[in-house]
């Protein structure tokens, strides 16, 4: 299950002490509003529904509907447990705010170059392991079958493998994430400009191509929106006070 508790934490500071009214209610019409007294529109927020639909309306405005569930409040009961949100099936039924749901997210970037940049030091030491078992004679299968040849080859490159890396780890650094960089990668055009413009080559290096971002195009960079994350939380929030509060009613 994808871990929302950090959304989840800022939604509960954002709303603590809050209270409900109900502005209107006559079957599936309903006006509910979210709000902590003293604190004007902090946090606060709406929930509209009629029949087959539900506007959320939190500092950002979604509109979902579904034909097959005429009280959508029970579409957002039965998908998730009560504290807890089901954006991934959520998010198919919005009618209206669709552009708000999913954005760039700049930490999957760093995540997806970091992943990358340790792939290129796996397959370099590889390639260092393989060409000094050559130079010694040694067979593929030997150095695959003998662990104590490969860490010792290994061992015999790793000064110059380190040098070749440490340049490397500091050319992505000093691209993307610098004090002196040319882009600005919270902004997704401008991390894609960075990804495209990215070639090194250490020094000492001889191989054919310099490094390069290649298929950073197919990278998963987008994720929920904290807009849309914390609309989630609201109406499930929303829906746990209202229901809580026609039990007391009922009691």
């Amino acid at each position: 299950m994808t871990d929302y508790s950090a959304s989840a934490a800022r939604f509960a500071r954002e709303t603590r002490g809050h209270e409900i009214t109900v502005e209107h209610e006559d079957g599936l019409y309903r006006h509910l509003k979210f709000i902590t007294e003293g604190r004007g529109s902090i946090g606060s927020f709406q929930l509209i529904t009629w029949p087959y639909n539900l506007v959320a309306k939190t500092g950002w405005t979604f509109h979902f509907d579904i034909d097959a569930t005429p009280d959508m409040l029970d579409l957002f009961r039965n998908t998730a447990f009560s504290g807890e949100i089901n954006p991934g099936y959520w998010s198919e039924k919005v009618r209206a705010g669709r552009d708000q749901v999913e954005g760039f997210n700049p930490d999957l970037l760093k995540a997806e170059i970091a992943s990358t940049l340790a792939q290129w030091m796996r397959d370099d030491l590889d390639d260092r392991v393989t060409k000094q078992a050559q130079r010694f004679g040694y067979t593929v299968k030997e150095v695959g079958t003998t662990p104590g040849i490969r860490r010792e080859l290994a061992r015999q490159v790793r000064p110059e493998w380190m040098n070749a890396n440490r340049q490397l780890r500091e050319a992505v650094e000093g691209h993307f994430f610098g004090d002196m960089a040319d882009y600005n990668i919270e902004y997704e055009s401008e991390a894609h400009r960075a990804l495209h413009d990215f070639s090194f080559r250490p020094k000492g290096d001889t191989s054919e191509w310099p490094y390069s971002f290649s298929d950073w195009h197919e990278w998963p960079l987008k994720d929920y929106t904290p807009g849309f994350l914390h609309s989630c939380h609201a109406i499930r929030h929303g829906i746990d006070m209202y229901d809580a509060g026609r039990k007391a009613v009922a009691a």
